[in-house]
Formats: C-alpha cells, structure tokens, sequence
C-alpha cells in the first residue's frame, strides 16, 4: 500500500513572550499663574494614556507616552471674593519603560495593556500661621502613580502541517489534538466621538457658570457585528462634566455640580477576509478627553461638547480543532519537524457582578464633615489576584470607592467640597469547563458604572454614611501554553521498479507531494543529476505516477 498524508496551511499567533512589569511613577503638577494657587487637594484622578507608543527593540520593548492627571482643588483667594472656589487643573507624568522579552526582534506584534492600579497624592499642610498671617497656597502637587504593564510579544506564521498519513500502520504514527486561533487579520482605528451635555433643570441643576472638568468612560458591554471584509464596532459612553454652578445671591455660593449622560459611537474597520461566523477580538481604548462650551447670544454657556479620542483595535480569528502528526516511526518516510509554540485556548467567558458597599465618612483621623449631597461618585480596580481553579477562574481583587460630596458645616465657609475614599475587596469565580490549576488566564477587569446615595439621613439632612454601587465587567479567557515539535513534511522512501529504463538504470514512480529535490535528496544524489538522466523532465511540474529514471551508480536508497 502506498504511503500517503494530507497537509494544511495554517496561520498561528506564534508566542515569543510575554511579561507583567509593575513600576511606581512620582511626578509633579504645577499650577499655572491664571489659578489660584491651592489651599486643600480635594481629589486626583487620571484622564488615560495619552501617545502610547510601542516600539520593539532587539530583546524587549520600549514603552512611552504621559499618564494625564487631573487635580481639583480648593484654591487660595482674597477674602473680599467668594470663598472656597473649586478649581481643576491638568497635568502629565511621563512613562518610559523597557520590558525584557529576549527575543523580540523589530517587526514582530506587539500587545500592551497598561493599568493605573493606584494614585496618591501629598495633601498640602499649611505651616503654623502667626498673628495676622495668611497661608498662601502652593502652586506644585505631588503625585505617585503605580501602573502595571502587560506586555506580549507575538509572530503571525503560516505554517504547514500533516493531518493524516495513510500506508504505515496507525501504532506508529504519533497525533495532537491542537486547538488554535486562525488569524485572519487585524486593524487599528482612531476616531473622535462627540457628545452634548447640558444642565438638567428637571434634577435642580443649576445653570453653568465656570467648567471645573469633563470625563468619559465606556459603559455596557462593545458590540460587535463581523461582515464581509469588515467588522462593525459599536458602544455607549458615559461623559461627565464638573462644573461651577450659578445660584442666587441668597443661597450658598460656589457651588459645585456633575452632570453626566450617555452618547454612543458606531465604527466599521475593514479586516480583509474577515466572514460572517468567525470570532472579533476587540479592545477599545480611551485616549483622551477634551471639551469646549458652547454659548448662548448672551454669553452664557448653555451646552458642554465632550470630544472623546478613541483607540478601537480589532482582531479576526477563526476557531480551528486541528489534529497534528507529531511524529511517525517507519523506514518507508523520513520527516522534517518544527518546533510549534502556541496558546491553546481551553475556554473564555464574561460576565458582569453588581456589588454594593456601605462606605462610612469618619468623624475622626482624619475627620470629615457629613455628606449633604454627593456631587461624583467613583470606583477603580485597585488590586487582583487570579487563580485558574478546576473548571473556571477565580476573581479576587480590591475597589477602590471614591466620592466628591458637599459637607454639611455650621460655620463659614458654607458648602465645602470634600473627598472621601474607601478601599473594600470582593471575589468571583468565572467557569471556564476545561481549566484546570496551572494553566494561563488573561483576565480583564473594569469599572463600567458607577453610583452613590446618601442613607440614614438625619434631620439636619445630612449623614455619615453612603451606599456605593459598582458595576463590574470581568472577562477570562484560559489557555494552556503548549511547545510540541509538529511534523510539517514527509518524504516517502517509495520501491523502485527495473523496467522501462536502459539497463544501467533504475524506475522511480512519482508519488504525493515529491519533488525532484526531496527524490535527490532520498537517493543522495543531486537535481541537477536528475535532470541530466531525464532530459525533457520540467520540474516545476511532477505527476503521481510519473516514472523517472535515476542512474543506478548513484543509487543508495534510504529505508
């Protein structure tokens, strides 16, 4: 029986390497001459990655770009103006770093996901004041920022594989169930997404007199619609602006307000190739957050136009269960082999957890007026651990949950804007059917909502104590790294038959996939001898069952 293989051109995401680099970033803000200078920090918050760049080098990868931050602040102002004014200011932290990954190399792909795990600030102390002495203010805040980096290095490669051998007995050949990701291509987009936000007079928002700051972050889940050659990206945004509210001349003055509604964006990002059916790998990535006012014929801002920069990035994959020949042992074939570096997906899930925490203001080390109203509310994933367990991945990490409220004091200076943050954990365990301990999990965690209520009131109306509600979208993925030498080619020692060929020579019946390099290379002999023994043979173009005449002085068949 003649020995026989089918062969498959696959694509595979080659795995060079990957690392998790964490670094503790200290820089300062300045505040410029137009501001005042500041009295108290009241929060300091970033505003993403702005100019990211990824640049791989010979055994690593260069990182870059600058960590916006933003401070708001009580500032220092004369005493015959209204008193503690509410003020923003922006500022950048540089990031450089270098990742050992030994052996990237230019023009490889790079995947990099950095994550702001913590930021702190020094508060500003105010020195011991004599007789008539005013404390000034300072114009630079320090601020320390820890990020974590992840960081992967990969190689598209279009490799060949056997995936079936007829003609040698089924004990002697050698399979791997191998499940992969066919690539079918990628692609990046960077687009502007605006959105309108104006004060809701239904809720008691009072008109807009000074914009303290604007935010935006993506919320719900990113949907995905793959077409032809394409695929659609839609999602909702959540802006937010900060702002200095115009009230009477009888009510408190200075006031600070958060108004905050939703815009969405509908993207199409060509992938050539990409089909309806197959799997999007999407990650979108908040770039930058800008805004403008728009002004009434009275020069009264009426309306706060956010511009969000996105990073929308795209990946087309088509799953494949592909059972590989890693090895045959047989003197009828000889094989060549490859050494096969991949990340065998077992399995992958999202699921999203409402989780509500009672956060309580002290009254004590440090001390902090009672809440009259929440002006923000904010959460970040401070902190994770992720154990893959049988069957699925457990989720532990810390939230942080923060919240910009107006304190209830009974001396001037009425309505202070505090800060107040709260560290609490929570856990949960994703299923993944397959996992099992040792296996890898790429996990992602993030905030998509949310929201704080004032609870237990007095009579006064105010209160210690403050119901936090988090939404939290997480998203597991496990695989198992897998290194297996994979046969790619097969060259089959076929018989030879003495006929039809002068006698000082040999027949060779062309078989399945022979060329006249892998026949030169079975008899130890060279193309070029082969030709000169068949002349009018063409090369390029072999046929099964084609005879060849091979000159039997140099016949030393192998098997």
């Amino acid at each position: 029986m003649a020995v026989n293989f089918n062969e498959e051109l696959i694509r595979v995401e080659y795995v060079i390497g990957e690392e998790v680099v964490t670094e503790s970033i200290t820089g300062t803000i300045t505040i410029p001459e137009e501001k005042p200078p500041a009295e108290r920090i009241i929060d300091v918050r970033d505003f993403g990655i702005n100019n990211l760049q990824t640049t791989i080098e010979d055994g690593g990868v260069e990182i870059t770009g600058n960590i916006e931050i933003g401070v708001t602040y009580v500032g220092v102002v004369p005493e015959d103006e209204p008193q503690q004014p509410v003020h923003f200011v922006e500022g950048s932290l540089p990031l450089r770093n270098f990742v050992d990954i030994p052996e990237a190399e230019p023009g490889m792909n790079v995947f990099v996901d950095i994550i702001i795990r913590r930021i702190s600030f020094e508060q500003v102390r105010i020195p011991p004041l004599g007789e008539g002495e005013v404390f000034g203010g300072v114009r630079t805040i320090e601020v320390t920022v820890v990020v974590q980096k992840f960081v992967k290095v990969t190689e598209y490669r279009q490799i060949t594989v056997i995936t079936d051998v007829t003609g040698i007995p089924r004990e002697n050949i050698t399979e791997e169930l191998l499940r992969i990701e066919d690539v079918i291509g990628e692609n990046v987009l960077t687009v502007v997404v605006s959105g309108e936000l104006r004060p809701p007079e239904e809720m008691g928002k009072p008109p807009i007199e000074r914009v303290l700051n604007a935010t935006a972050e993506i919320v719900g889940d990113i949907q995905t619609e793959i077409t032809e050659d394409g695929v659609i990206v839609e999602g909702t945004i959540m802006g937010g602006v900060m702002y200095v509210g115009i009230v009477d001349q009888d009510q408190p003055q200075q006031p600070v307000h958060f108004m905050e509604d939703t815009f969405t964006f509908s993207e199409a990002i060509d992938v050539p190739g990409a089909e309806k059916g197959m799997n999007v790998h999407t990650n979108v990535f908040i770039q930058r957050v800008s805004y403008d006012v728009i002004r009434g014929p009275n020069g009264e801002i009426r309306t706060v136009e956010i511009d969000v920069v996105l990073r929308i990035f795209v990946k087309v994959t088509e799953p494949k269960q592909v059972r590989v020949v890693t090895d045959i042992i047989s003197d009828l074939v000889e094989i060549e082999r490859e050494l096969l570096r991949v990340e065998d997906v077992v399995g992958e899930d999202t699921v999203h957890e409402t989780v509500t925490r009672r956060l309580t203001i002290p009254d004590s080390d440090p001390f902090k007026p009672p809440a009259e109203r929440i002006i923000e509310a904010q959460a970040r994933i401070v902190d994770r651990d992720v154990t893959v367990e049988p069957g699925g991945v457990l989720i532990e990490m810390d939230i942080e949950g923060s919240i910009v409220y107006v304190g209830a004091v009974e001396e001037e200076p009425f309505q202070p804007v505090h800060f107040y943050e709260e560290v609490f954990t929570d856990d949960n365990f994703v299923d993944i059917p397959g996992a099992e301990p040792g296996m890898n999990a790429h996990v992602e965690v993030e905030v998509t909502k949310s929201s704080a209520e004032l609870v237990n009131v007095n009579r006064q109306g105010n209160t210690r104590q403050v119901d936090m509600t988090v939404v939290i979208r997480k998203f597991a993925k496990v695989t198992e790294f897998r290194q297996m030498e994979i046969v790619t080619d097969i060259i089959v020692v076929s018989p030879v038959a003495d006929e039809e060929c002068p006698p000082s020579y040999v027949v060779y019946i062309v078989q399945a996939g022979d060329t006249l390099y892998k026949i030169s290379r079975r008899y130890r002999t060279t193309v070029d001898a082969l030709i000169r023994a068949n002349p009018g043979i063409d090369p390029n173009n072999l046929r099964i069952g084609q005879k060849i005449c091979v000159p039997s002085t140099i016949i030393s068949p192998r098997g």
